[in-house]
C-alpha cells in the first residue's frame, strides 16, 4: 500500500487581501509548497465550505466574522487534511497559533510574519543576511514582465522622474504629499517627483501640482518603476519589500529607510538608506550622479535578479527549510 502524499497547511486571514503583500508571500508560498506537497489552504470562512480560487481550493475552518478565525474550540477540521501536515501561518498571532494547534496538534509552525515570534514558532525570513546564515533567507520569486522597460507609462509624457511611493493611505486629495516627498519638490525644484498614493500618480514640480492619473494595473506600476531615476519607497513592505525587489529588477536604484525590510536591498548596493530628511536629500543627491546611479542599477539588478528572480531556487529553498519531500 502506497503512502498518502504528504501535506502542508496554510492558516491565512490574508490570503484575499488584495495589494498586501502578506498575502503576496503566503501565496508565494503555497505555489512553492505544491511542488512538493499538497497543500490545504484554511482561511475565516463558514465550517465546511469550499471556495475555488485558482489553483488552491479555499477550506473555512469556521470563523466568528468577516476575516476572524472561529472561537476557540469552535474550529472545524477541513475533510481533506490529514495526516502530520507542515504547518505555516501567515502572522503569528495568538488567534491563529491557536487555530493551527487545533488543527495539527504538535506540530511545529512557521510564520511568515509575526516577530518576535511565540515559542515553537519559526519565523521565516525573506529579507536580510543573518550574519553566517545568509541560507536562512527565503528568495521568495518576485516576478517582473521585462517588456514594462521597452515603454514607458502611458499617462506620462515623459522619463527620469523621482519616483516616489508614498508612506500614507486614504488622502482624501493630492495636497502637497507625504512631508518627506513634500521636502524633494522643495529640495530638487527642477525636478518631476511622480508620487504614487491611492491608485494614482501625481505629478509635482517646485511643490506645484501638475497632473495626476490613475496606476490601475501591475504593469502600470512596473512601467513607473522601469522608467524612473530612482525609487523612494518611504514605507516598504515588512516582509520582502516587493515594489523595491521589483524595482531593482528593472535596474532602477532606491532609497529607502534604514530600518526596514527594504535596507539590506540596498545594502547589497542597489541604493542607498536613509534615517531623517536631511539623509534623504543627500541620499537623492548622490543617486543623482550619472556615475553613481548607474553602477547601484548594476548591483541591484545582478542582486534581486539572483536572489528574487529564480523561482526554481525558490522552490528548492522552501523544501529544504521546510523540510518537505522530494519534488512531486
Amino acid at each position: 500500500m502506497m503512502d498518502e502524499p504528504r501535506q502542508t497547511l496554510i492558516c491565512s486571514r490574508s490570503w484575499t487581501s488584495a495589494d498586501s503583500e502578506l498575502a503576496f508571500v503566503t501565496r508565494s508560498l503555497a505555489g512553492a509548497a505544491s511542488r512538493h506537497s499538497e497543500v490545504v489552504v484554511v482561511v475565516p470562512s463558514p465550517a465546511g465550505s469550499i471556495t475555488p480560487d485558482g489553483a488552491f481550493d479555499l477550506a473555512g475552518a469556521g470563523w466568528s466574522g468577516p476575516g476572524e478565525w472561529p472561537a476557540a474550540g469552535h474550529a472545524v477540521r477541513p475533510a481533506q487534511l490529514r495526516g502530520a501536515p507542515t504547518v505555516i501561518v501567515d502572522e503569528a498571532d495568538a488567534a491563529t497559533l491557536r487555530l493551527a494547534k487545533e488543527l495539527a496538534p504538535g506540530r511545529a509552525v512557521a510564520a511568515v510574519a509575526g516577530r518576535p515570534a511565540a515559542p515553537g514558532v519559526r519565523p521565516l525570513r525573506f529579507s536580510g543576511a543573518p550574519e553566517g546564515k545568509p541560507a536562512e533567507v527565503i528568495g521568495v520569486h518576485i516576478p517582473v514582465n521585462p517588456l514594462a522597460a521597452q515603454h514607458r507609462f502611458n499617462g506620462l509624457g515623459f522619463t527620469g522622474y523621482l519616483l516616489v511611493l508614498s508612506d500614507r493611505a486614504g488622502a482624501p486629495e493630492p495636497r502637497p504629499p507625504t512631508e518627506m516627498a513634500a521636502w524633494l519638490t522643495a529640495r530638487f525644484p527642477a525636478a518631476d517627483v511622480v508620487v504614487i498614493e491611492n491608485g494614482s500618480a501625481a505629478v509635482w514640480r517646485g511643490r506645484a501640482l501638475r497632473g495626476e492619473v490613475n496606476v490601475d494595473t501591475r504593469t502600470d506600476l512596473w512601467r513607473l518603476l522601469a522608467h524612473a531615476k530612482m525609487t523612494i519607497d518611504l514605507a516598504p513592505g515588512e516582509i520582502v519589500a516587493r515594489e523595491c525587489v521589483e524595482s531593482l529588477r528593472f535596474g532602477t536604484p532606491i532609497v529607502v529607510p534604514s530600518v526596514s525590510a527594504a535596507c539590506p536591498h540596498a545594502d547589497a548596493g542597489g541604493g542607498m538608506s536613509y534615517r531623517g530628511f536631511s539623509d534623504l536629500l543627500r541620499a537623492v543627491e548622490t543617486l543623482g550622479d550619472d556615475e553613481m546611479r548607474a553602477g547601484a542599477a548594476r548591483r541591484g539588478r545582478i542582486y534581486a535578479d539572483a536572489r528574487y528572480g529564480d523561482p526554481v531556487a525558490f522552490v528548492d529553498q522552501v523544501a529544504r527549510q521546510l523540510g518537505l519531500a522530494p519534488a512531486l
